[in-house]
């Protein structure tokens, strides 16, 4: 994958690196899901103004896009990229025969996760919409860093090849690999132990898709099994033990009010207050990280 250094179906390989770049620890903090509601979506600009993120995927059918994007110009150090989905609210393409159901909603996760497994979602559909999501999110008036995807349905079989094709129609070069290793069973609850497992089963062939479309992406990533309750502590240790490289951490703040979505509970707000605690600022200037964007990837 052009200028991140990895091996397909590795982590990484920055151990082969040599000279000054080789101790450099680069972090992109993007936090998922701007535009699912709005506490969620303010709750994420807070946490660039006051804290460490750096980076942030927009949803392009949020009713809240154009509202979102007019914030975003005055937040202009904030990357934004393409959240993909196909899992939440309603498609942008007209009458999809695979994507949604009956009331033209997209299906459930699990139930997505499930129809791409058995071929049974169109993948010129999916190419279709991918390219429908970038340019709303275009026409609103955002120039995109990078593309990544609602409960990462974009490494699922023949989605990545869809994600790239869209990205590269719209000139987008920089896609989310979650390639996060998996930890010890025991120290995550059982439900993200095969959350992560289950990944690491499908990015290995993304990987070799991203590397055949000549496509950028961190050296590695993590922030799957902090999802499983994000604590202080955790999250300094997590950005003490980062390795050479750039590393992607996906973060999911926000604020918790009247009108906001189930997902967006007290551990939101938890994470922002975290995100914006100035002890992280000061582990990340301790600790010798660069925060980027996508933009610099």
């Amino acid at each position: 994958m052009r200028g991140t250094g990895i091996i397909p179906g590795a982590e990484s390989n920055t151990a082969r690196r040599t000279g000054p770049e080789t101790m450099k620890r680069r972090v992109i903090i993007n936090a998922d899901e701007m535009g699912i509601d709005e506490p969620r979506s303010h709750g994420i600009l807070e946490a660039h103004e006051k804290g460490v993120v750096t980076s942030a995927s927009i949803m392009a059918n949020s009713p809240f896009l154009e509202r979102l994007a007019a914030l975003l110009r005055e937040h202009p150090g904030l990357g934004v990229g393409v959240h993909l989905n196909l899992t939440d609210g309603s498609p942008i393409l007209s009458h999809p025969r695979t994507l949604a159901d009956r009331q033209g909603r997209f299906f459930e996760k699990i139930e997505t996760r499930r129809r791409l497994m058995e071929g049974r979602l169109d993948l010129e559909e999916i190419r279709s919409e991918f390219d429908l999501q970038i340019r709303r999110v275009k026409d609103a008036g955002i120039d995109p860093t990078h593309l990544d995807s609602l409960h990462h349905i974009h490494v699922y079989p023949g989605v990545m090849s869809a994600a790239c094709w869209a990205g590269r129609r719209h000139g987008i070069q920089k896609v989310r690999l979650p390639r996060e290793p998996v930890p010890a069973p025991g120290s995550v609850s059982p439900q993200v132990y095969w959350e992560l497992v289950r990944y690491q089963g499908l990015v290995a062939k993304a990987a070799e898709v991203l590397f055949a479309e000549g496509v950028r992406t961190s050296d590695h990533f993590r922030g799957i099994a902090l999802s499983a309750g994000v604590h202080f502590d955790r999250f300094l240790d997590a950005l003490a033990r980062l390795p050479e490289g750039t590393t992607e951490i996906m973060v999911r703040p926000g604020r918790r009010e009247a009108g906001a979505k189930n997902f967006s509970s007290e551990d939101r707000e938890k994470e922002l207050r975290i995100l914006t605690d100035p002890g992280i600022r000061t582990a990340v200037s301790e600790y010798g990280l660069e925060l980027i964007s996508y933009r610099k990837l």
